[in-house]
Order: structure tokens, then C-alpha cells, then sequence
């Protein structure tokens, strides 16, 4: 006997592409009226302006500001609140922090079919519901700036914007807040021409939850730097707007570690790197796992927020009364 549940997996994509087809239209119309710069507009207006911080908002980020689950952050409600607050404050004139916004915004005839699709049923099912956030007088950056290779056919734009980004970060002295396990810069020359490289690490799950002394901890560090580079999902999004009110220059920049290995292996599809945080192929290493790599460990400052299975032991050896 075929069951209910059969017709539905037979039927649910072709209801769901229907469906989108009729929405998408107005709302691509709508997102195309929101002034986003092009990957590369964006890398060269950090190198132009040398105390203008980066906040960048992708599909998760945006999403979240409804109710949104991803791989390394659970909803959470202050952080829906504050990546509203940020969306609707940051982008006031003169504001030091560049807002960033995807660039299927500006439409998705330079993406690969699968980018594409799947920013095809965003915009369908999702702008409406965050579009009251956005400003149509604000000259956003773009989210992709640090994602310049897998979703697009073009890849020499790649080359170009980390070209840039090397630049960008030539004989700087640099904090790097990042997820336990990410390793940004390790085993590849994104970051060799830097002057200086220290880090602070937290938690690669949830790291919102300890955002309060995450704060505390990169604010007593990051004014002996020239910038602080932050691979840490929403919170960084977060993270990077707060501290550049405190004349802080911040760089969200998300996946760029993990977009630069791809670019360099040539790698046509989401990849394991070997080592390394992918949350997008599901590979995320433990919190308390012992980084071999003596170099790599005598540039950690701090760590900010126990491991997860630190703190169930500590519950279990101590108990609330």
C-alpha cells in the first residue's frame, strides 16, 4: 500500500517550486531596489578607508532575525534582537562599520545553478519577512567579499579579491577571534604577510551564549592590534559592530579560510579540509580537542567559555544545590 507520506515527498518540491515561482518575481523585484557593491567594490573600499569595520549578513544571519537554526548556532532570542538592532541603527551616516548583504540581492546571473536555486527560494519564501530592516538609502557592502569562490562561475574573481585581501592584511598586526578548531590562516599564505598574528578562541557551537565575556575578553585585547578578524558566524556579526563603536576595526570574516583552501585545491563542491572547521559538509571539530601544532597553540591568548563537555563534568563532579 503507498502511503500518504510518499505522495508527499513526490509531490513537496514541485508545490514548493510552483509556489516560489509565483513569489519570486515581486520579491527579486523588491531586493534588486537595495544598493549592495559588488565583491570587489567591497575589498577596495576596506583598502581606501583604513578604520572602516565589516559586519557582514548572509542567508543565516538573515533568517535569524525570524527563527533560524544552523549548524553551529541555536536560535537564540537575544540574538535575533541584536541582529535586528544592528540591521536598523548601522546604517546611520558616518556609522564605522560597513553592513554587508548578500549579492543575490543584486541578482544571481554570475552563480553556479545550485547558488542560484537555492537564492531563488530565499527570496521567494524569506524577503518579505526581514525586507522592514533594510534601508534603501544605505549603500550596503557585500557578504560575499569573503566567499568570492564556490557559488560563482567566474573564478578569477576569486583570485582578485584574495589578492586584495592579502593586502589588506600586509604587515598588520592582527587578532584573530575565532571558533575552537577553525584555524584561520594555518596551513595556507592568506595571512603570511601579516606583521603579528594572536588569537582568542571560544566555543565553535552556540558561541552567543558566551558573548558578554567574549566582548570583555577581545575589548582588553584589540587595541594593542591594527584589526581584528572574526570567523564566528552570527555572533561575529554581532561581535564586529560592537566593537567598532569603540574605534576597534573589525573584519567579519566568516568563511574566507575555508573559500581560500577551496580556491587553491580547485574544488568544485564543499570540501572537507583536513584539520579544520566545514560546517557546511557537518565536520566540526570538538571544543576541547588539543591542537597539535606547538606555532599555532603559542599564538592563542585566551579561551574564552568552557567546553561543552567541560561543563557537564563540572556538573556532575559539583552538583547545584
Amino acid at each position: 500500500m503507498i502511503s500518504a507520506d510518499f505522495f508527499y515527498r513526490k509531490l513537496r518540491f514541485p508545490f514548493k517550486l510552483t509556489h516560489a515561482a509565483f513569489k519570486f518575481p515581486v520579491a527579486n523585484a523588491r531586493a534588486r531596489q537595495y544598493q549592495v557593491m559588488s565583491p570587489e567594490q567591497t575589498i577596495d573600499l576596506l583598502l581606501s578607508n583604513h578604520k572602516l569595520s565589516v559586519s557582514r549578513y548572509g542567508d543565516g544571519e538573515l533568517e535569524m532575525t525570524l527563527f533560524k537554526n544552523i549548524g553551529f548556532q541555536s536560535f537564540d532570542e537575544r540574538l535575533s534582537i541584536r541582529l535586528k538592532e544592528i540591521l536598523r541603527r548601522g546604517s546611520q551616516p558616518k556609522n564605522p562599520c560597513l553592513l554587508c548583504m548578500p549579492d543575490a540581492f543584486r541578482g544571481t546571473a554570475n552563480m553556479r545553478f545550485g547558488s542560484a536555486l537555492f537564492w531563488f527560494f530565499h527570496k521567494a519564501f524569506y524577503f518579505r519577512h526581514y525586507e522592514t530592516l533594510l534601508k534603501k538609502d544605505y549603500r550596503y557592502g557585500n557578504t560575499s567579499v569573503t566567499r568570492p569562490y564556490h557559488d560563482y562561475n567566474d573564478k578569477q574573481q576569486a583570485v582578485r579579491v584574495f589578492n586584495k585581501f592579502k593586502q589588506l592584511f600586509s604587515d598588520k598586526k592582527i587578532l584573530i577571534v575565532e571558533g575552537s578548531g577553525t584555524r584561520l590562516g594555518i596551513g595556507n599564505d592568506l595571512l603570511d604577510g601579516a606583521r603579528e598574528i594572536k588569537r582568542i578562541t571560544t566555543l565553535n557551537r552556540n558561541a552567543f551564549s558566551v558573548y558578554n565575556d567574549l566582548y570583555s575578553s577581545v575589548l582588553a585585547h584589540a587595541r594593542d592590534y591594527d584589526m581584528v578578524l572574526m570567523s564566528l558566524g552570527p555572533t561575529a556579526t554581532v561581535l564586529a559592530y560592537d566593537l567598532s563603536q569603540h574605534g576597534i576595526r573589525c573584519i567579519d570574516t566568516g568563511h574566507i579560510d575555508i573559500e581560500y583552501e577551496w580556491m587553491r585545491s580547485a574544488a568544485r563542491d564543499k570540501v572537507q579540509v583536513a584539520g579544520k572547521n566545514v560546517n557546511e559538509v557537518g565536520v566540526l571539530l570538538s571544543d576541547d580537542a588539543r591542537d597539535a601544532d606547538d606555532h599555532y597553540r603559542q599564538q592563542i591568548l585566551l579561551h574564552v567559555g568552557l567546553p561543552q563537555e567541560a561543563v557537564l563534568s563540572a556538573m556532575v563532579m559539583h552538583p547545584p544545590i
